[in-house]
């Protein structure tokens, strides 16, 4: 098939169309109304011939002064400038009328006039990006959205008229503050918080906001928190966040663990924080804010209490590649200490005296932590028996760091053991054992008895623990005996895409809407397209948040497909509301402003309206220019955003995180100054708003489920505090009342 292909010759006439652009100029001479049904469609450099432009920006100049544009007013206007001869005289002028019979048709002349218009900008552009090309100079990137840039210029029907006088704009301030008398309404586009409305008169079109916030909002984990590693190595939480590299075990939608990166490591300061003990003697210290997974879902520690069961992995199938001679597995144990015979039904070995095992023991093979284990209860344990058979296995130590220790590499074989403190000759010990019947089932399988028993065990469920997992889960439900409070300490935490959680010390815990809930909003009440730009949570995360606000069902039930046939009826009524509003996600990680003006331009090209919002998730996430200095960078990426706002004329909010000033205050409330990296987030921001929960801070406060709204910077309004509702099962934020006098 043979393709059409152009040739273009240099020396013709680019596109124009002469006798349209004189029907358009006698029709404003004829019609003192014409010019007003024009004036929108066409500017003056769309014309071809000069002259023409000439006279009309006359008839433009004399409108915009409620003048008519009648033969005579435009023929003396021209005269009074001096450009009356150039443009060819009152013949001219007179031509134009004689030739016109009405204005009848001045619409459709001003659509041929600016299709040439359109198409010689669009050979001029093509030239330029031609150039662009041969500029070897300059980044590939660069010369791509300078290109992209021209041709989306030409989709826009924004006239740029410069130095305007002030009287011109006055006039059209003047009218648009009577239509808004008139009709009542926002200045900006609404984000439906009537009281965040009534302070910011509605969000402006071409203004930066910035939405900011401590990182976690308090669900943060103890230094000294212990996690496995993909090499069978244990860290603690510290270690991880000052490394920044390694993989961790998280727990997936299927019930699963998998190891996956975490995208953010946090240092979130000093904190109270509380020990978190289980009937299995497993403990963790958290803030009191931080999330815990139970059988109704995930739940802020501040809603636990003891009796409730958490999720706790029921093994850990983790192993090392470090390869030790059996000889040296055996020195490891050589240190013992005698503690006494036998008992009726008790086979009693010895207590081990050393206090913790050596970092090298985690990162072995299977098989040498299997042998060394049997060696461990061969000169350290003991066997209980009932009518011949197994029912209990123990093994008792000095420290409970080493018995939580040899907890987590039975786990490591699925092998669930509990841990109580003992005393022993006046002197406090540990006491690690085995009751559960497929644990015990599982050690004579995987790390072997050391006596000739070790093919005997208990044919009954066992009477102390109930797992009351499901049979494809890798989960073991754990009983909560006691939440203390121990005082301050140093807290980190770890941002884990997708799933959001991760393990510690053997236990399941969560991490990380204001800004998506604005979205939401202003997609609903405007039907406007909203773009979310998020860096750090996938598009179906995002989705799934968005479900579980509209639907008012926990995102945790989603997550896992736990959804009560009850639930069916708002989920499908909130998936048919959602499926039908204009919002777009783009969650590329390592995203540039030029990529994100690159997606709008073409986002606002196909649905040929204005855009209602851009949301930014999170900026410090976002990609620069891959220089030293990351607060340069910040800047330029600042600046940037403010620049893509005011060329889309849409408002951009951009997240941000908040340093850690905040925790070195007695008053925890954000100041502007804690803008985390950039004092330029300030500067560029027409608007900062600075979120703040009391209950983050001190859970006893009487404004548990408050959020504060702190409007910290506002270039054209006040600034202030206001207060919604906050549902954290929900991610969602409410109005504290309905407001009737907005």
């Amino acid at each position: 098939m043979t393709q059409f292909s152009p040739q273009i010759d240099s020396n013709s006439l680019p596109p124009q169309n002469i006798d349209a652009e004189e029907s358009i100029l006698g029709g404003i001479l004829l019609d003192p109304e014409a010019l007003s049904r024009i004036i929108d469609l066409i500017e003056p450099k769309a014309f071809y011939v000069k002259a023409h432009q000439d006279i009309y920006s006359a008839a433009i100049a004399l409108h915009s002064q409620g003048k008519p544009t009648d033969l005579m007013t435009v023929t003396t206007w021209l005269a009074d400038r001096n450009l009356l001869d150039k443009i060819g005289g009152t013949s001219k002028l007179a031509n134009l009328v004689s030739r016109t019979v009405s204005a009848v048709n001045i619409d459709r002349y001003a659509e041929l006039v600016m299709d040439k218009y359109q198409r010689r900008e669009l050979i001029a552009a093509g030239r330029e990006i031609a150039e662009f090309g041969y500029d070897t100079a300059s980044d590939l990137e660069t010369i791509l959205d300078r290109s992209e840039q021209k041709i989306f210029s030409l989709t826009q029907n924004r006239p740029q008229q410069g130095l305007v006088p002030i009287s011109d704009t006055l006039v059209d301030t003047f009218n648009n503050i009577e239509k808004l008398h008139q009709n009542l309404a926002l200045p900006g586009i609404e984000s439906d918080f009537y009281d965040l409305d009534a302070m910011t008169s509605g969000f402006q079109r071409s203004d930066l906001i910035i939405v900011a916030g401590r990182p976690s909002m308090g669900k943060c984990l103890a230094a000294e928190s212990e996690i496995v590693l993909a090499d069978g190595s244990l860290t603690t939480i510290e270690e991880i966040y000052r490394g920044r590299r390694d993989r961790l075990l998280t727990l997936n939608n299927n019930s699963k663990f998998e190891f996956t990166y975490p995208s953010a490591f946090v240092d979130d300061g000093i904190k109270p924080v509380f020990r978190v003990t289980t009937r299995l003697g497993r403990f963790v210290e958290t803030t009191i804010t931080h999330p815990f997974l139970t059988i109704w879902g995930w739940r802020q520690l501040s809603q636990l209490k003891p009796g409730i069961k958490i999720a706790v992995p029921d093994r850990i199938d983790v192993f090392g590649s470090e390869n030790f001679p059996e000889s040296e597995i055996i020195k490891l144990l050589e240190n013992r200490d005698v503690t006494g015979g036998a008992s009726t039904g008790v086979l009693v070995k010895n207590k081990i005296k050393y206090d913790c095992l050596p970092d090298i023991v985690f990162k072995l093979k299977r098989s040498q932590i299997s042998l060394l284990l049997n060696r461990l209860f061969a000169t350290s344990g003991s066997l209980e028996f009932s009518n011949k058979y197994i029912v209990k296995i123990s093994l008792t130590a000095i420290t409970n760091k080493l018995a939580r220790q040899v907890q987590h590499l039975l786990l490591r074989f699925g092998i669930i053991a509990a841990i109580e403190q003992i005393y022993i000759q006046f002197k406090s010990a540990w006491q690690l054992y085995i009751t559960h019947t497929k644990s015990l089932k599982k050690f004579g399988d995987y790390i072997g008895f050391f006596g000739k028993e070790k093919d005997k065990f208990i044919t009954t469920k066992s009477r102390l623990f109930q797992d009351i997992k499901s049979r494809d889960s890798e989960i073991y439900w754990d009983e909560i005996v006691s939440i203390e409070a121990i005082g301050e300490k140093q807290v980190y935490d770890l941002t884990i895409p997708e799933t959001h959680n991760f393990v510690a010390n053997d236990i399941c815990v969560h991490n990380t809407s204001f800004a998506l809930n604005i979205a939401a909003n202003i997609a609903k009440k405007h039907l406007l397209p909203v773009s979310i730009f998020s860096l750090e949570m996938s598009q179906e995360q995002l989705a799934q948040r968005l479900l579980s606000s509209e639907a008012r069902i926990e995102s945790n039930k989603l997550r896992s497909g736990r959804i009560s046939q009850t639930d069916f009826e708002p989920l499908s009524l909130a998936l048919g509301d959602l499926s039908e509003l204009p919002i777009f996600i783009d969650d590329t990680a390592n995203l540039t402003v030029m990529q994100m003006r690159a997606q709008l331009r073409r986002l606002q090209a196909e649905k040929k309206q204005q855009l209602g919002l851009v949301l930014l998730d999170y900026l410090q996430l976002m990609e620069g220019a891959g220089s030293d200095n990351r607060v340069q960078e910040l800047s330029k990426i600042t600046r940037s955003l403010k620049g893509l706002a005011r060329e889309l004329n849409v408002p951009v909010i951009a997240l941000s995180q908040l340093s850690r000033g905040v925790e070195q205050r007695t008053n925890k409330r954000p100041m502007l100054s804690d803008l985390r990296e950039s004092g330029s987030i300030e500067q560029d921001a027409d608007l900062v708003i600075m979120l703040y929960r009391e209950e983050y801070y001190q859970p006893d406060t009487p404004d548990r489920g408050i959020a504060e709204v702190i409007i910290a910077k506002h270039r054209n309004g006040p600034t202030g505090t206001i207060k919604l509702l906050f549902q954290p099962e929900l991610t969602k934020f409410l109005n504290m009342e309905r407001r009737q006098n907005y």
